[in-house]
């Protein structure tokens, strides 16, 4: 899991993973809220409930997506700090 691969049919991976690359952003959501949906990452499936972390701030979660996007090989920009604050809010009013 260090080397951002997951945990074979449990964890999905962040290296190298189509559903981080496609939309950096919505990470953020899981980040806070967590996430109980099935996901398809790299065209497998996973279906573990991930736990969110209401107490990161939104500029921790802006740090941890951009780390994310540039850790391991990946290479998919950078998220701004006001972006991820504007998608917090509306997941929050979703929840």
């Amino acid at each position: 899991m260090e080397d951002g691969t997951g945990l074979e049919g449990a964890i999905p991976p962040l290296a190298q993973a189509d559903y981080v690359e496609e939309d950096p952003l919505r990470m953020a959501c899981i980040i806070r809220m967590g996430q109980n949906d099935t996901i398809v990452v790299n065209g497998r499936t996973y279906n573990q409930p991930m736990v969110g972390n209401i107490a990161l701030t939104d500029f921790q979660i802006t740090n941890i997506i951009n780390y994310i996007n540039h850790a391991w090989g990946n290479d998919y920009g950078v998220v701004k700090l006001e972006d991820v604050r504007n998608l917090l809010e509306a997941c929050e009013e979703i929840q």
